[in-house]
């Protein structure tokens, strides 16, 4: 075959296998007709001659090569410098995609790519083999590597740092190589692996976009390049350190598997696609998402069982479904310098152990979850002083600690199997159904993060298999370690310890993009905050909360009764749409006053919708614009609620109050070409507004 195709959702990739050498990805975009014609590509995308460069055509191949006339970065490459020469050995459909075998039989090396159509995306997973009689070290191996598609003409990446996750960036396309890349053992908060290109005109819902993610919870590299020729690429892969891959004859490198999406539904279309393929990739979901509450913010370090038990019966009244014992449960820890690694609870603190604590806790209709941190360790632990050859050092010289912390070598079987055995002693002899599983410090110095991630993967393998009951969240310092690798292991990622609900609507509108709202924990948080020492009403921290997985992080017991009984509403409206705000298709966009941010999910069918319109800022102007809700179906009549309470001070400026005292009905048409006129003149002001079908019953 000359040309092969995979269809996945509503793209369409295409390979071109004419050449002996190695095939190269001739068309990536909107979905091909099945009776389209590839054979006719040969003429409409032949290459004439062109001047000042190589006799042969350079071309952005499966993996690009030094040596063969292209100029940009190579996509493989090993470490004593020698040239490959990689050719087609075989290409075969496979199960929703196709098989490529290359080969360098001169060096001895054997290369496999796969891709596969898996819903809304292509799921790509490459190995290479090391086919020769001897040794070989390899420098770097990029997952996919693909042509910059030619209506590309920005580059969206994700930056930030602790508290302050998932920045936005948008920068023009120039020529030039742009990399980024993780070094610190996990993708960490300035490059969670997530690269973005997009045409100029891409907006919310229009313009064509595709995302590719390295579901990798290990270093990872990224690359955007335009040569002076015009010839563009982009390449994600794992990040190698010098001398980490060294294959013996026989061995196989397999690189992480990458996830690409592509749409011409423009930002929100990319967002269903990576959504589908969050769905299809990440651990089950036991049950509805019950929400939480979390003692960290409430007490941190200060408690005792009678603390606790308080805690448990406020949160309880609330509403909540799951109390969840943060750090500072277990022997030897008062603060955040001391007792990491001794996994067994306090006896000043739980004389008894934790079972009297949750025991409590079920009697209230909850269920127990705990806060660990298995991968690091104090030097001021029981588990250090046995055992300090077990934590990451140096040859020489001491380690340098963290947040007093140093870092377990989990590429050693003894300590996988020291820690798995403490765990699964917890879990067994305690009625714990989930946990907040925390990761808060680089690895350095570390020979081998990618030893350490398959060390950590192996360790969390196991213990899901003999605890499959118990769900397990990925917190990282908030945000530091959010992957579809450890997503296929957790339920649940925290995406930042900041819980201010001003900065959450920037972090989770980003995240979204990537992460359904399912797996998103949104905790409403106190005030004063305690990463941004604003204040804001209890209103509308309530409402950021709700529209993701649900919990509370503030103490319950210094809430006031109109505190309480705000927070306790919205926890039953949690409960009431959570079915809608989970499996409801879900859109992130701008309202005209581009001041106001609009989160909406839609249940697949169309016949209802809950839609939170929020403002961060004060207006730029007196006069509000009407909101335009999106992705309703214009053919049906809806009624629309604003849900009470109505926020303070802005319902004083409604236009028409009394109506809305009950369901207004309005044309899906209306409500998407003209909208509503919301009052969101203050800042810190949130509406909610549901919406169902005329005749339609509740889902």
């Amino acid at each position: 075959m000359d040309f092969a195709r995979i269809d996945a959702g509503e793209a369409t990739i295409v390979f071109d296998l004419r050449d002996l050498a190695q095939p190269t990805v001739a068309y990536l975009g909107a979905r091909l007709p099945q009776e389209a014609r590839l054979q006719d590509l040969a003429v409409l995308l032949a290459e004439g001659p062109r001047p000042s460069t190589a006799d042969i055509t350079p071309v952005v191949a499966l993996f690009p090569l030094a040596g063969e006339g292209f100029q940009g970065t190579p996509a493989l490459s090993l470490s004593d410098g020698g040239l490959l020469r990689l050719r087609l050995q075989a290409a075969e459909a496979v199960v929703g995609g196709l098989s490529f075998v290359l080969e360098d039989a001169e060096n001895g090396v054997r290369v496999r790519q796969e891709w596969r159509a898996v819903g809304g995306s292509f799921r790509i997973r490459a190995s290479l083999e090391n086919s020769s009689t001897r040794t070989i070290g390899l420098a770097q191996m990029a997952a996919v590597t693909m042509p910059t598609p030619p209506w590309a003409r920005r580059r969206l990446t994700f930056s930030g740092r602790w508290a302050g996750e998932f920045v936005q960036q948008s920068i023009p396309l120039s020529d030039g190589s742009h990399e980024l890349a993780s070094r610190g053992g996990r993708p960490g908060f300035d490059n969670p692996g997530f690269l973005v290109v997009t045409g100029e005109d891409v907006s919310d819902f229009g313009g064509s976009a595709l995302g590719l993610h390295l579901a990798w919870s290990g270093n990872t590299r990224s690359l955007i390049e335009r040569t002076g020729f015009g010839q563009g690429q982009i390449q994600i892969g794992e990040r190698l350190e010098a001398g980490e891959v060294v294959l013996a004859p026989g061995e196989v490198y397999e690189a992480p598997e990458a996830v690409l999406c592509f749409t011409r539904g423009g930002l929100n279309g990319l967002r269903q696609s990576f959504h589908e393929a969050a769905a299809a990739l990440g651990a089950p979901l036991v049950g509805p998402r019950r929400v939480h509450f979390n003692s960290w913010e409430a007490v941190y370090f200060d408690f005792d069982l009678p603390r606790l038990k308080q805690l448990a019966r406020e949160a309880a009244a609330l509403g909540a479904e799951r109390f969840v014992l943060d750090d500072g449960w277990f022997v030897n820890r008062r603060s955040d310098a001391s007792g990491l690694g001794d996994w067994t609870p306090d006896p000043e603190r739980f004389p008894d152990g934790l079972g009297p604590l949750i025991a409590h806790v079920e009697s209230l209709g909850m269920d127990f979850g705990l806060w660990v941190e298995p991968e690091m360790i104090n030097p001021d632990s029981a588990l250090y002083r046995a055992h300090p050859d077990w934590a990451l050092s140096p040859q020489t010289g001491a380690a340098p600690t963290q947040r007093h912390q140093l870092v377990l070598d989990l590429s050693r079987e003894d300590v996988r199997e020291h820690l798995f055995r403490a765990l699964d002693k917890l879990l067994g002899e305690n009625r714990i159904r989930y946990l907040k599983w925390d990761h808060n410090r680089d690895l350095f110095p570390c020979a081998s993060p990618r030893r350490q991630t398959h060390g950590f993967y192996q360790l969390l393998d196991r213990l899901r298999t003999a605890h499959p009951d118990v769900e397990i969240e990925s917190c990282a310092s908030g945000g530091g370690r959010i992957d579809y690798g450890v997503m296929q292991r957790c339920s649940r990622f925290w995406v930042s310890d900041n819980t201010d609900a001003v900065a959450r609507l920037l972090i989770q509108s980003a995240a979204s993009l990537f992460l359904p709202l399912s797996r998103i924990g949104s905790h409403v948080g106190s005030s004063l905050n305690p990463s941004t020492g604003r204040s804001l009403s209890m209103l509308f921290r309530a409402r950021i909360a709700l529209f993701a997985h649900m919990g509370i992080e503030a103490d319950p017991t210094g809430l006031s009764d109109q505190e309480k009984e705000t927070l306790a509403q919205h926890i039953a409206l949690y409960k009431e749409h959570r079915a809608l705000i989970h499996d409801g298709q879900f859109s992130c966009y701008l309202g005209d006053d581009p001041g106001v941010t609009v989160w909406q999910s839609t249940a697949r069918d169309g016949p209802e919708a809950l839609v939170l319109a929020a403002r961060a800022d004060q207006a730029s102007a007196l006069i509000s614009t009407p909101l335009r809700l999106k992705q309703l179906d214009p053919k049906r009549r809806y009624t629309l609620n604003l849900i009470r309470p109505w926020p303070e001070p802005a319902w004083r400026f409604l236009g028409e109050k009394d109506p809305w005292r009950g369901p207004v009905e309005a044309d899906g048409a209306v409500l998407a070409e003209i909208g509503l006129r919301l009052p969101l003149i203050h800042p810190e002001t949130a509406w909610l507004i549901h919406l169902r079908a005329v005749g339609e019953q509740g889902v």
